[in-house]
């Protein structure tokens, strides 16, 4: 279990303790965004694609930037897409407030980021070669 990973597990119940704070309180507004924007689509890329994170990090150590960007707009769109289907998913239960929509975002997260890795799925090469 990697920090990351135990990083994106806490990141929801985090943002859930933030929202005892006052309403447009600065530190609320940071830590729910933040984590509406990248912890939910990020867990699950890294369940989807667990070579994902690994890939990403060599964009640091000399790989190519673009992986990072790939990973970062990929880990993006996958979280405001879980978020919207959580929130239309509870108004047409009739059931949405915010804070029910950020416990099942952070009950996702803790799952998708607690998933334990296949042992062959980092070994497999993903990259694509000119044939």
């Amino acid at each position: 279990m990697t920090l990351l990973r135990l990083g994106l597990a806490a990141s929801g119940w985090l943002a859930l303790l933030a929202m005892s704070l006052p309403d447009a309180a600065p530190l609320r507004v940071a830590a729910v965004t933040a984590f509406l924007l990248v912890c939910p689509g990020l867990a699950t890329l890294l369940a989807l694609r667990p070579g994902g994170a690994r890939r990403a990090g060599g964009a640091r150590r000399g790989g190519h930037p673009a992986v990072f960007l790939e990973t970062a707009l990929v880990a993006l769109v996958l979280g405001l897409a879980l978020t919207t289907l959580v929130a239309v998913a509870l108004f047409l239960g009739g059931v949405f407030t915010a804070t029910r929509a950020l416990l099942a975002l952070a009950v996702l997260t803790t799952a998708m980021a607690l998933l334990p890795v296949r042992p062959g799925a980092r070994k497999r090469d993903t990259e694509v070669h000119a044939g």
